[in-house]
């Protein structure tokens, strides 16, 4: 039985013995590999660091002729100072890689059957901006893995071009779709040209795509779509979508959204989108929206009357006036130094309160 154990010690002993030669091994290539690729990526981020410095004016032909095995090294460094750099220094090392040959690489691993290929692939043809990439990149829409997706979206942004809105749109509309805020995001980087495709989009029968379309349009200043969306916010069945609108016309800033959204605080309006368009009148910057402001104060609706409160203090004197206004006429009905303050009156406390403490941070600052 001893000399059972005994070999049984043995043959671990050896076990262990060759793991930590392997792992020994294994760490001297790895180690002897990066002080090789360290040594061949050398002179080219010595060049790439001269490039950038000179603003891309200077050093792209040296670049160019960098050996194959040393641009390898360099080029995770390459890729990295490609997706940083804007202007002419960006433009200047895009047309290195175009030069090099990384667009036909790039648009070639778009097919690849590693999704990391595809999706290093994407980034690379975005940081390029390679507007010929496009297509493929659309394709990539509907990859089955998720990060390529994500990817190629971003990659779209970043070339921008609005032919790509619809298939972003569509992207969307799937049972595993891109996450909205980046959908977002990318249409709103494909520029004022993608207004007619947003605002089409309006009549889509998913409620998510039409509020990603609704939020694009506002930080894109879309005023053109004034009409369209305050039918969504009349229209529309679902109440996100339409507080969205809401939030939406006051991003825009244009005097017609005024009506439509003091048509949204009818007291037969559901709360939430009162509240919303309440909120968005303040954001809107129109004096006229007061009176109407004024007498939501008094709203049943805590949510109504605190969001009607601060879009006064948002609107700059007349609405600050407004808002003394009720609390002087509170305080001089009040009988009894106990008697309480009506709902209106406190929530115009409120917001001078605030506007007192914010006009006091800036003094401060400018200070």
């Amino acid at each position: 039985m001893l000399w059972v154990f005994t070999l049984v010690i043995a043959v671990l002993a050896g076990i262990v013995a060759v793991t930590a030669t392997a792992i020994v091994a294994v760490r001297l290539i790895r180690g002897r590999r990066q002080r090789t690729l360290a040594r061949l990526a050398a002179q080219p981020r010595r060049a790439l660091l001269a490039f950038v410095a000179e603003n891309g004016e200077e050093g792209g032909d040296e670049l160019v002729a960098v050996p194959d095995d040393a641009w390898r090294a360099a080029e995770p460094h390459a890729l990295a100072l490609l997706g940083k750099l804007r202007g002419e220094a960006h433009l200047g090392l895009v047309s290195v890689f175009l030069r090099r040959g990384a667009a036909r690489t790039a648009l070639g691993r778009l097919r690849s059957r590693s999704r990391v290929r595809r999706a290093r692939a994407a980034q690379v043809l975005g940081d390029l901006e390679l507007r010929r990439a496009v297509p493929e990149l659309c394709r990539l829409l509907t990859d089955r893995h998720a990060e390529v997706r994500v990817v190629a979206v971003r990659a779209l942004g970043r070339i921008g071009d609005p032919a790509a809105a619809w298939r972003i749109i569509a992207a969307l509309d799937r049972p595993d779709p891109v996450p909205s805020l980046l959908a977002t995001h990318t249409l709103v980087q494909l520029g004022p040209e993608a207004e007619v495709t947003l605002s089409a989009a309006l009549d889509h029968p998913q409620a998510r795509v039409r509020a990603v379309c609704l939020d694009a349009l506002g930080l894109l200043g879309a005023a053109g779509s004034v009409r369209r969306i305050a039918k969504v916010l009349r229209d529309d069945a679902y109440l996100d979508v339409r507080v969205a609108a809401a939030t939406t016309l006051g991003k825009l800033g244009t005097r017609s959204a005024l009506e439509p959204l003091t048509g949204a605080l009818r007291g037969s309006r559901p709360t939430p989108l009162r509240a919303a368009a309440a909120r968005a009148l303040g954001d809107l910057g129109a004096p006229a929206a007061v009176p109407t402001l004024a007498e939501l104060l008094g709203d049943d609706a805590y949510q109504v009357a605190h969001e009607a409160a601060h879009a006064l203090r948002r609107l700059g004197p007349a609405g600050l006036e407004a808002l003394r206004e009720v609390v002087e006429a509170e305080s001089g009905a009040r009988s009894g130094a106990h008697a309480r303050f009506s709902t209106a009156a406190a929530h115009a406390q409120e917001a001078l309160a605030l506007a007192e403490v914010l006009a006091g941070e800036r003094v401060g600052a400018a200070a």
